[in-house]
């Protein structure tokens, strides 16, 4: 690894953004955050930028070698409504748009930009298919964000840039991701499979996609998109079942019909009723190894408490 690199993280307060920051100065990286609030009381230099307002603080990408774009509103949080699908895309692709702007008008050193995106690029749908990178994006709502972003993305490189288009899977972490809410109905004894059950959910050890990161950050030969999965995507009710033997807890309830969660969730249930199957083919070309490739072992390493 280059000595003294310097990184600036756009996102870097959410869950996994806070993570990542503690991440990579363990690996004595240096980090700064792009923030829409100052927080004096922040470990890392904070900047200030609204994409709402235009304004972004240039002086972020002073002696920056390699910018994280994480930023974006929660895909899940809340139902989709116009307004709501509006703010989903405007916070990734204006968000983009306003850096690159701003790139293209100053002088800077930054080399690349490695930026989140998601599996929904291929579509909220259970098919056959083991989706890789050369596959055609969806077209549904989620699909279409992501193919917004990575176009955005993808400019950089009139900037003699190295992008790289992360396409991850459902993260696990202990606190503040979705394993957390997926759990919940475990420790009360009401967990069961959702919808039809047989929906794949790829997904990635929080610890995996950080050293993912990683090396994108130090390896010049990662270019363009890469699936981030674990190989061993797992089916909704196996995934149920493996929480539950982790917790020590008994299946006893059916599977949740998917019309009772899109008559709680709405037109976002899809996120969880929908899945497919998703290679991790590319990235395992480069030599990468998955800490926790299996799902059992990555469920103990978040769920069991350590003495």
């Amino acid at each position: 690894m280059e000595k003294g690199l310097k990184v600036l993280i756009t996102g870097g307060t959410g869950s996994v953004g806070r993570k990542l920051c503690e991440f990579l100065t363990e690996q004595h990286v240096e980090v700064s955050i792009l923030s829409r609030r100052k927080n004096n009381n922040s470990k890392y230099k904070t900047y200030l930028w609204d994409h709402e307002q235009y304004l972004i603080d240039t002086d972020a990408f002073e002696d920056i070698d390699y910018i994280i774009h994480l930023a974006g509103a929660g895909i899940a949080d809340k139902r989709w409504t116009e307004s709501r699908k509006k703010e989903i895309l405007d916070s990734r692709v204006k968000t983009t748009a306003l850096i690159y702007k701003a790139l293209a008008k100053s002088k800077h050193k930054v080399k690349g930009i490695i930026s989140a995106s998601a599996v929904g690029y291929y579509g909220q749908t259970t098919t056959d298919n083991n989706f890789k990178e050369e596959d055609q994006p969806g077209t549904d709502f989620v699909a279409s964000v992501c193919k917004a972003w990575e176009t955005a993305v993808n400019k950089f490189q009139d900037l003699d840039m190295r992008t790289v288009n992360l396409r991850i899977g459902i993260v696990l972490m202990k606190k503040g991701g979705a394993l957390e809410k997926m759990t919940q109905p475990f420790y009360w004894n009401v967990g069961s499979p959702l919808g039809s059950g047989k929906q794949m959910i790829p997904w990635i050890h929080l610890t995996d996609l950080n050293r993912i990161i990683l090396q994108a950050i130090n390896s010049s030969e990662m270019q363009g998109p890469y699936n981030c999965c674990a190989p061993d995507p797992v089916s909704n009710s196996e995934f149920s079942r493996q929480i539950a033997t982790v917790l020590g807890k008994r299946i006893w309830l059916p599977k949740v019909p998917s019309w009772v969660l899109r008559l709680i969730l709405g037109r976002r249930s899809v996120l969880l009723t929908e899945g497919s199957r998703v290679s991790s083919e590319k990235i395992l070309k480069t030599k990468f190894e998955f800490k926790y490739p299996k799902l059992l072992p990555a469920l103990q390493n978040l769920l069991v408490s350590k003495p």
